[in-house]
């Protein structure tokens, strides 16, 4: 099921068929570095996180979604608005494939993702959070209208906090 296009990406909800694909992502060390714990994922944890995002799916109506890319089919990332650990606020997520970066295809997703979640949940706003060292998205959170909010303290470290709000055009 399509959830909604840009001019090169399709977005589509998960499937346990996509746990391969999503290895290629989220077993790559390098594209982890950033993400959680920084640790890569295995086949069998992204298949629960499959299990995880359907759930997401059930209780919200949203969650994370394949990308596909339009002229290869290929999935080259995801991306999604989730709440971890069941915080409040409705959190944005993306990863890629390593072949994908520097394409600019995770600003592309998430304005079409500020979109759908604009025009299906009428979300009032958006954040997400990054490492303070992760200037590429930085940059992608910047160029999709995102700007740095305040900064925040956890277990993983600092983390910047970025808010969108989702009246504005």
């Amino acid at each position: 099921m399509i959830l909604f296009e840009t001019d090169r990406l399709v977005a589509r909800r998960l499937t346990h068929d996509d746990a391969s694909a999503m290895v290629e992502i989220y077993g790559d060390r390098d594209a982890m570095r950033y993400v959680g714990d920084g640790e890569p994922l295995d086949l069998e944890a992204c298949r629960h996180w499959v299990d995880v995002t359907d759930g997401n799916f059930e209780r919200r109506g949203y969650g994370m979604v394949a990308l596909i890319e339009r002229s290869t089919g290929v999935m080259v990332g995801c991306v999604g608005i989730v709440h971890p650990d069941q915080q409040p606020d409705p959190e944005v997520k993306y990863a890629f494939r390593r072949d994908a970066w520097g394409r600019g295809f995770a600003t592309e997703a998430v304005r079409g993702l500020i979109e759908w979640g604009r025009s299906q949940f009428s979300l009032p706003y958006l954040i997400a959070t990054t490492a303070p060292g992760n200037e590429p998205s930085h940059r992608v959170l910047g160029k999709a209208g995102f700007v740095r909010h305040s900064v925040r303290e956890d277990e993983d470290g600092t983390t910047f906090v970025w808010r969108l709000d989702c009246s504005a055009p």
